[in-house]
């Protein structure tokens, strides 16, 4: 059985904790890490926070390839909010893999337009 176990940033974690959980998922040695970005909802408990800046939010992009060699790094939700168009610089510095469409509680880009990110920057896309 594949482990596949995914992070959420952006609720006010500092840069310590980030790597405390990158140490953790190396533990456990998982086969997939999807990468969430918080995306404020209103009426949730963490609905007032500000989305976290474009550069912060890829400020993973490069320690996990480092930490976790093998895993298979999928940016996921709020991506588009969090990122928007550098997720293309994320692929290129060790992102592996997305997740196209819609997500548990908010829209994602549409399968098309995230196959156009991949191929710009010369990721191949499976079908």
């Amino acid at each position: 059985m594949e482990l596949c176990c995914g992070a959420l940033i952006g609720m006010g974690e500092s840069a310590a904790q980030r790597i405390e959980l990158l140490m953790e998922l190396r533990a456990l040695d998982p086969t997939e890490v999807p990468v969430n970005f918080l995306n404020p909802r209103p009426g949730t408990p963490l609905g007032d926070r500000e989305v976290l800046g474009r550069l912060g939010g890829t400020a993973l992009d490069r320690p996990v390839p480092v930490a976790l060699p093998s895993v298979i790094l999928r940016y996921a939700g709020g991506r588009e909010v969090t990122l928007r168009d550098l997720q293309v610089m994320g692929m290129t510095a060790g992102i592996n893999a997305l997740i196209v469409g819609n997500y548990l509680t908010t829209l994602g880009r549409s399968p098309p337009r995230t196959s156009r990110c991949s191929t710009t920057c010369g990721c191949p896309s499976a079908r």
